[in-house]
């Protein structure tokens, strides 16, 4: 029998580790052989099943017919140079090899490394169930476009007339994975094989993304597409202002799904507590595969929600916060990074930010570098590749780093470089090269570079993708500047743009690593997960030299809505992480409690920016 694969995809936070771990124990328990592979670089997947997992296919404990792996970039990348240059080891000239190498030590391959070995898992026939619990929606994207991108890069590079060549070493020596990539865009494209489940929650963000998402996977050719709505308010939960007035809401929102989707979804109810343990996943999977919630089974009948009492005072505004988010008198710009676990609330708490400090006199830059972000539905306007100023709001700016119009802004530069220097037959070798998928990853890095390296705004804030692509995009600079630096001491040809490549690089790591230039920030809400990741997110910047001195924990239960079991057991799990947080983290933390809206618009994100900071 052939081996079926499942896709759980979504945005950051709504339960795709949850969901497909529960499935993948599912089927184990019916006797299947089955795998679940993490292609999140911020994995949460040994946590779920509380034992080390790693790069290897892995036994689960205590579960028979149930393997894991975390699929680690880094691994990934040394796996893939070796079976790159291994073969071409007794056939080219040593010239000819160091060149190659020259081209794989280039930061992009990692990319096309953790594609081919997702890759591989696509032509698997030693299980019966494969089951890949994705990262979030706009990476998740860029990795299922990737083969049919490669694919058309290797043949045009093959064809009589071409250079023979790709960013990542001659097309003749990637034949073998133009014929798997092939394999792999026919299996995600079979309804028979593969199924696409998107895990969403009765939110407008989340509902947008995963309508953004399935035009996406049409535009490739796959239709097999199931949903899960998560975190749905079960009746017990609702006896006080502002679990009725976020029913309501979740209420609206589920009755757009019906209509935006036009399916039936499976529905999973929030829990009081945390799931963690095989016991609570048994749970989580025969409520989605034995007793089976259906969105039309919820009852949307109910009261009124009770009018909620403003909040009459805030939290003084605490000196040591406004030291790290304003510039500092020394500096031009200060740059604050809003990072963490996708769901958490990045968006929102970089957007509050943004508002709060614009309203306070500073020229303030609200930017993303989330492929898959929803600042236009947060602030109600477009926002553009380049910074457009809000349309109610002085002194601020906003922008998103658009991977497309970056990419061909930065073919551009190179191109009109090379014009200048080259003739045509080396003209058109370097067109072809910019023609690589890779191209998308260095145009956004320079785009992000330039961002970093200018002194036009008081305040730049970087509302950030997942922690995994965040680290990633972070290291960057890092990984590039030692490239360049082992390039001059091995004494190669170090030419004017390779010199003033290095300050530039040079200049954005000073002013990463500098505390009274750039804030690090990462929100989370009181939860084992979020704050698991973001720790180890933390110290692996510290091991870059760069400091984390500010903690957002958002979603927090105000005590006066602990009005029953529910939200007391809620509150109880809250506090107990609150105070792991501060043992964890040395930054100064932040709290913003849980609002009865979703943080869309200005009225809500500026009560919101109060509740952070403080009103006056």
């Amino acid at each position: 029998m052939a081996t079926k694969f499942y896709f759980f995809s979504g945005k950051g936070g709504v339960g795709k580790t949850t969901t497909s771990s529960a499935t993948a124990l599912h089927l184990a328990g019916q006797g299947k052989k089955t795998l679940i592979v993490t292609t999140d670089p911020a994995s949460n997947l040994a946590d779920v099943f509380d034992q080390k997992i790693g790069h290897d296919i892995t036994p689960i404990q205590s579960v028979d017919n149930l393997f894991a792996m975390e699929l680690d970039p880094d691994i990934a990348t040394s796996e893939y140079k070796e079976k790159t240059l291994g073969p071409l080891r007794d056939i080219l000239p040593a010239e000819s090899l160091t060149v190659i190498e020259e081209q794989l030590n280039s930061p992009c391959t990692a990319e096309m490394a953790s594609f081919d070995k997702f890759t591989d898992f696509l032509q698997e026939g030693t299980f019966d169930e494969v089951i890949f619990d994705t990262a979030p929606t706009g990476h998740t994207l860029r990795l299922l476009e990737l083969p049919v991108e490669w694919s058309g890069v290797i043949e045009t590079a093959s064809k009589e007339g071409s250079s023979g060549q790709t960013c990542i070493g001659p097309a003749a020596a990637l034949a073998e994975s133009k014929e798997k990539f092939d394999r792999a865009i026919e299996a995600m494209r079979d309804k028979n094989t593969t199924s696409f489940t998107f895990v969403l929650r009765p939110e407008s963000t989340s509902i947008q993304e995963t309508k953004r998402s399935i035009k996406e996977l049409q535009r490739l050719g796959i239709e097999s597409i199931d949903l899960i709505v998560n975190g749905v308010f079960p009746a017990e939960a609702v006896d006080n202002p502002l679990a009725m007035k976020r029913q309501q809401k979740q209420k609206e929102f589920l009755r757009i799904i019906i209509k935006t989707f036009k399916t039936d979804p499976k529905i999973l109810y929030l829990r009081s507590s945390e799931i963690g343990g095989l016991t609570k996943l048994k749970e989580i999977g025969e409520d989605l595969h034995l007793r089976t919630q259906r969105l039309s089974d919820y009852a949307f009948s109910s009261g009124k929600a009770k009018t909620l009492k403003t909040i009459s005072s805030y939290p003084k505004t605490d000196s040591s916060i406004v030291k790290l988010l304003t510039p500092d008198p020394d500096y031009q710009t200060r740059t604050i990074f809003f990072a963490g676990k996708g769901g958490v609330g990045k968006t929102s708490v970089s957007s509050a930010t943004g508002l709060w400090l614009a309203e306070k006199g500073y020229k303030t830059l609200v930017l993303t570098t989330d492929p898959a972000s929803h600042l236009k539905e947060v602030f109600g306007q477009e926002i553009h590749h380049h910074p457009t100023p809000h349309k109610d709001v002085p002194n601020l700016d906003l922008a998103h780093i658009d991977a497309e119009k970056a990419t061909e802004e930065y073919k551009e530069k190179i191109l009109s470089q090379a014009r200048k220097k080259y003739d045509a037959e080396r003209l058109s070798a370097i067109e072809e090269e910019l023609d690589s998928p890779c191209t998308e990853e260095m145009a956004t890095f320079e785009k992000f570079m330039d961002y970093m390296s200018q002194s036009e705004y008081d305040i730049i804030v970087f509302d950030t993708a997942p922690t995994g692509h965040t680290l990633r995009l972070l290291n960057l600079p890092i990984a590039w500047d030692k490239q360049l630096e082992i390039k001059t001491l091995n004494q190669e040809q170090v030419t004017e743009v390779d010199k003033a490549t290095k300050e530039r690089y040079d200049k954005v790591i000073d002013r990463l690593r500098d505390p009274r230039k750039t804030t690090f920030s990462f929100v989370m809400y009181p939860e084992t997960t979020p704050i698991i990741e973001a720790h180890r997110a933390v110290q692996e910047l510290e091991s870059a030299g760069i400091t984390t001195t500010l903690v957002v924990a958002n979603l927090v239960i105000n005590d006066s809505y602990a009005t029953n079991n529910f939200w007391k057991e809620r509150r109880s799990m809250q506090q107990k992480h609150l105070d792991d947080m501060k043992k964890k983290f040395s930054g100064t933390i932040a709290t913003l409690d849980m609002m009865p809206d979703d943080l869309n618009g200005i009225n809500n994100l500026r009560e919101a920016g109060y509740l952070l900071y403080g009103k006056e």
